[in-house]
């Protein structure tokens, strides 16, 4: 019995030792690659619904209520109307689905997710729709800005527009093994990554996260025609500047990298030097507490076991493993001692004698 635990010993304390040695970075590596299909968590604000079809597919929530807002919708008979809504319940979901046909052969760095937002004024009606498709690095979470990247562009003349564009800094998430620092995250509005700055440590539903705040001052993003019914006037459309300010906070799980919570404090407007301001979107959003409590549920949980194989799964099976390799030989080249062994003869010789009286009777 004792060869028998003594070779277990050494085998398990053996597997354990190895594991040590590729835990860090061979496991940690493998499993800290973000998958090319599995459902990830989001970046912004969200929208739509998956199919059913579609098994890669995720979908997040965003609420903002007594917000401003500008719908634009068309009749029966397509005449243009222009509400501006000031006291707006505004629904925002976001989809996002993994792409991995559109991934270059041979590139096992790359993945390409695309990723859908549609809002609504609950209640009243949709708002907008976007759609993009990002190609981002799997180990840093950084975008790109591959030929494959496009972006809504749609206008009241072609609500479907695509275009190109190159998306830079953070998209979707963080790094894995995220740092108390400045990140470039990528701005929508102003089309490039802006610094988004750590400022605290948050603890939401049990998860530790980082936060990290981007301020974005009120910015002239650019100037285009708009028609005259928007400002409630007639005649020739108007020229405006499209004015854009953000505040954007993000509470991120910092072993994988992942956007917990989501929120931004929105100002965006048309400026006419004749009719004055309207708001397209002026108001707080971000995502609802479902939305929340499951993403630190899930990657609370992952991002713990990330951190283990990282920081602690190498000493604890080189020590655990050598201990076991230790007591094996031990338990493998230990003798009996002499008393046993002598106790045992004597037994022996006494059960023989006894046996040798009882045949002579």
């Amino acid at each position: 019995m004792r060869r028998i635990l003594g070779g277990i010993a050494i085998a398990l304390g053996t597997a354990l030792i190895v594991l040590g040695f590729l835990a860090n970075p061979y496991v940690y590596n493998a499993l800290a690659t973000v998958p090319l299909d599995q459902k990830p968590a989001i970046s912004e604000s969200g929208t739509g619904d998956c199919s059913a079809e579609v098994n890669d597919c995720y979908t997040s929530r965003s609420e903002g209520t007594g917000m401003q807002v500008l719908r634009l919708w068309s009749d029966d008979q397509d005449k243009a109307h222009y509400d501006k809504l000031t006291d707006a319940h505004v629904r925002s979901t976001r989809t996002v689905i993994g792409v991995p046909g559109e991934v270059p052969q041979g590139d096992d760095r790359t993945a390409v997710w695309q990723t859908g937002v549609k809002s609504e004024a609950v209640g009243v009606g949709d708002l907008t729709y976007s759609m993009e498709v990002v190609t981002f690095d799997r180990v840093t979470g950084e975008a790109k800005g591959s030929p494959l990247d496009v972006r809504s562009a749609g206008d009241l003349d072609d609500p479907e527009k695509l275009v190109p564009v190159l998306h830079a800094g953070q998209f979707f998430k963080f790094p894995f093994n995220v740092e108390k620092k400045s990140y470039q995250f990528w701005d929508g509005d102003l089309s490039e990554a802006v610094a988004i700055e750590f400022i605290r440590e948050e603890n939401l539903f049990g998860t530790e996260t980082y936060v990290f705040q981007q301020s974005i001052p009120s910015t002239r993003v650019t100037s285009r025609s708009v028609p005259a019914g928007i400002f409630d006037a007639t005649g020739d459309d108007v020229e405006v500047d499209v004015m854009y300010a953000n505040k954007r906070t993000l509470w991120v799980e910092p072993n994988t990298g992942i956007i917990v919570k989501g929120e931004e404090q929105l100002d965006r407007s048309l400026v006419s030097a004749n009719y004055g301001t309207v708001y397209t979107t002026k108001g707080t959003i971000g995502y609802d507490q479902a939305t929340v409590l499951e993403n630190a549920e899930t990657w609370g949980s992952k991002g713990r076991l990330l951190g283990f194989v990282r920081d602690t799964l190498k000493p604890v099976g080189l020590v655990t493993g050598g201990l076991l390799v230790v007591v094996g030989l031990v338990l493998l080249l230990l003798r009996p001692r002499p008393a046993e062994q002598a106790k045992g003869v004597e037994g022996l010789d006494g059960l023989r004698t006894r046996r040798s009286k009882v045949a002579r009777t």
